[in-house]
């Protein structure tokens, strides 16, 4: 995936007649996809409904979920698409939110609170240390806290892991389409500028990140930076270089006329067969909400 690229248009014009609904030497409607072109509709759906559902599920479904979702990585050509500097970003966050769930968890049941120091018992009791705990927690509260910031941890995983297999299996400007067709009943003809907005969205993101990545390598090679120093300079490296591409992508976007609402038309074929899986993946995710706990 090329960051530094503009939006993709979803067929080129001189396809020999792959596209739906263009006879060979004609080109293709601006929404139009190849007929073998995953349905991004099908994505959307199947992320929104297991997005949810991971934070209903319960441990056996969780691992049903990361399996399948490891296995879509490992057999398919999204595995050759992540990054490292992806993966440790993510890492780092899930682990900041494992401990902090851990340390709420350990703080959480009520206890008697602690006469203040110098008034046992007397009528000025209840001051500043009265709701502080000096106790360590016990092995139950532990095993508790341990349980219950571990499956924060891998519902935190799982929701990023959906969240790269849709950003990296089909492309913004799919994924723009796709949210016109399922906004238009909603908003009607100005269902487009949503939908650019996310595509755009979808696609500063990894430039994002990659530039965040780059910035700090060159900031590490030129010698150590005080953290202080650092926290600031990185930031506005990051903003100032964005917001020169920015002003590329925008030019991108007027040249190739994706700012009129013509060019956000959705063309769907119907494929059956893949609706009807993706229907019973939902009702597969919906139906392991019953597992036991």
């Amino acid at each position: 995936m090329q960051h530094n690229a503009p939006l993709p248009t979803s067929a080129p014009s001189s396809a020999p007649g792959p596209a739906t609904g263009s006879l060979p030497g004609q080109a293709p409607s601006p929404g139009a996809l190849h007929r073998d072109a995953p349905d991004p509709r099908l994505h959307l759906l199947l992320a929104g409904c297991y997005g949810v559902l991971v934070w209903h599920l319960p441990p056996l479904g969780l691992a049903v979920v990361a399996a399948g979702l490891a296995g879509l990585f490992a057999a398919s050509p999204l595995r050759r698409r992540l990054r490292p500097g992806m993966l440790r970003g993510h890492a780092w966050f899930v682990l900041v939110w494992v401990v902090l769930r851990f340390a709420l968890a350990c703080l959480g049941p009520a206890a008697e609170p602690v006469s203040a120091i110098g008034n046992e018992g007397g009528a000025g009791a209840g001051g500043v240390f009265d709701g502080l705990r000096f106790a360590w927690p016990d092995g139950p509260l532990l095993a508790h806290a341990a349980r219950e910031s571990a499956l924060l941890g891998v519902r935190l995983a799982l929701l990023i892991g959906i969240g790269l297999a849709l950003a990296l299996a089909a492309s913004p400007r799919a994924l723009g389409l796709a949210l016109v067709w399922l906004l238009r009943p909603v908003l009607g003809a100005r269902a487009w500028q949503p939908a650019l907005g996310v595509a755009l969205m979808v696609h500063f993101l990894p430039m994002a990140q990659g530039t965040f990545t780059q910035i700090s390598r060159a900031a590490d090679l030129r010698g150590p930076l005080p953290l202080r120093r650092r926290a600031v300079l990185l930031p506005a490296a990051v903003l100032r270089i964005l917001g020169q591409r920015t002003w590329t992508q925008t030019v991108a976007v007027a040249a190739r006329g994706l700012d009129r609402p013509e060019a956000w038309r959705p063309d769907f074929p119907f494929r059956p067969a893949r609706w009807a899986m993706a229907l019973l993946l939902v009702g597969l995710g919906v139906g392991m909400t019953f597992l036991p706990g």
